[in-house]
């Protein structure tokens, strides 16, 4: 005869088998979590929240060509190789290089769009308040800057009138001198007008496009003097189609060590370069300016990239962003003096 089942037997062994369940699942997820905390899944280290991980867009804000141009397309592929990314040059022209500034302003502020720019123009442009801008350097963020490219007057290797700058300034005291450059209130315009307000001295701007229109025009003799950049006058200097005969600069420049300095002529100290410059939006993310500024750094420390500019006339000389954002302010006083005195602008 069988014997009926005992409830109390059944549950306490239902109990167990729960029980038993409960601990193996236990010491299941215990192991699971054990390997993912201690031997994480390899992880690429170019996952979608690093930087960079997509091309970079340079805006170079002239023509093609220039010194800002050549710069670029010199140290682009540096940056290139460094960051692993590509690195776009684009060109745009006008507005005195705001029109450029401006693709930089209105692109995100992830760090994928910078450009370079020059000084004083950048700040002289909006200083002078026929432009109404409302932007100032203040709306960019500073990366680096690599060179001040001095001015220099350059004459016709067959010119007879005069063959020093000093003979230009005394000729210019008696005759009207014809000096071409490019046009606004950029390093060769502030130059320009402080030529033109030495005593006596009769000195007209022949406003160009460029440095590139301005040695035209001195070829063309359409000009009598033309002035530009060391950085420009490289390779018209080899091939012997003009003469430099003063760098508006402290001292003289290892470029052009045989070129004298506008105080060593004529015993007034006058000094206009452009700094150049590169620059992204403000807004960018600390840790991704970090990113851009130790790559931009680490190119233009190399050897080979400083040889490169160097044949171009760019002596690398490095000013990282918190002294960039002085050489910014620097140039802002500056503009604010020469405007009224030398532009007839009306600050007030």
């Amino acid at each position: 005869m069988t014997s009926p089942p005992n409830n109390k037997e059944e549950k306490m062994k239902k109990v167990t088998r729960i029980t038993s369940i409960i601990i193996i699942l236990t010491l299941v997820l215990s192991i699971v979590g054990c390997s993912t905390s201690n031997n994480p899944a390899p992880v690429d280290e170019k996952t979608s929240d690093s930087f960079p991980d997509k091309a970079i867009t340079w805006v170079v804000p002239w023509k093609p060509g220039g010194a800002n141009d050549i710069v670029a397309r010199l140290i682009g592929p540096e940056l290139e190789k460094d960051l692993g990314v590509p690195v776009t040059i684009t060109n745009t022209d006008g507005a005195g290089g705001w029109i450029g500034y401006n693709m930089i302003l209105s692109a995100d502020p992830d760090g994928y769009t910078i450009g370079n720019v020059s000084l004083p123009g950048l700040v002289a442009n909006y200083i002078n308040p026929e432009t109404q801008r409302e932007n100032t350097f203040r709306d960019f963020a500073p990366l680096v800057n690599f060179a001040r490219d001095y001015v220099v007057v350059c004459i016709n290797p067959d010119e007879t009138r005069f063959s020093t700058f000093e003979e230009l300034v005394e000729y210019s005291k008696t005759n009207e001198v014809k000096i071409a450059g490019t046009s606004g209130a950029g390093d060769d315009g502030v130059f320009i007008a402080q030529l033109d307000s030495l005593e006596g001295s009769q000195f007209v701007h022949l406003a160009t496009g460029g440095s590139s229109e301005s040695l035209t025009n001195l070829y063309g003799k359409h000009a009598d003097v033309a002035v530009a950049n060391v950085s420009e006058v490289g390779n018209p200097l080899k091939g012997g189609q003009l003469k430099v005969i003063v760098i508006a600069a402290e001292e003289r420049v290892p470029q052009l060590p045989e070129v004298p300095t506008v105080s060593e002529e004529i015993g007034i100290q006058i000094v206009a370069d452009s700094s150049r410059g590169i620059v992204t939006r403000a807004g960018v993310p600390d840790e991704v300016l970090k990113v851009l500024r130790d790559s931009l750094i680490k190119v233009l420390k190399t050897e080979e990239l400083s040889k490169k500019l160097a044949e171009q006339g760019i002596e690398v000389d490095i000013t990282e962003w918190e002294g960039y954002i002085k050489i910014f302010e620097a140039t802002e006083v500056q503009m604010k003096e020469y405007g009224p005195k030398y532009f007839g602008w009306d600050l007030d």
